[in-house]
């Protein structure tokens, strides 16, 4: 139970990093329904990668939560740009 509370433990920053990479991916292609194509959906993930690296690296938490949502916002909104520009 330690584990859960160990904010040097690298597994969380993987795997919240996967699933994040995994949304934006589905994103990207356009192979997800309206849950992946919500903004608040892109912003949790990013968050919560942001909030887990933060965490990791010593930080305040809460600070990479609200950097990564942002970065995940942006993302969104460039996201039909971005699928343009690599599936073209």
């Amino acid at each position: 139970m330690n584990e859960f509370a160990n904010t040097k433990n690298i597994m969380w920053v993987v795997l919240s990093g996967a699933l994040m990479l995994l949304v934006l991916v589905l994103l990207i292609i356009g192979g997800g329904d309206a849950i992946i194509s919500s903004v608040y959906s892109v912003m949790l993930w990013c968050g919560l990668f942001g909030g887990a690296l933060a965490r990791y690296l010593g930080k305040n938490g809460w600070a990479g939560f609200g950097f990564g949502s942002a970065i995940g916002m942006v993302l969104h909104v460039l996201a039909p740009l971005i699928s343009n520009t690599l599936l073209a």
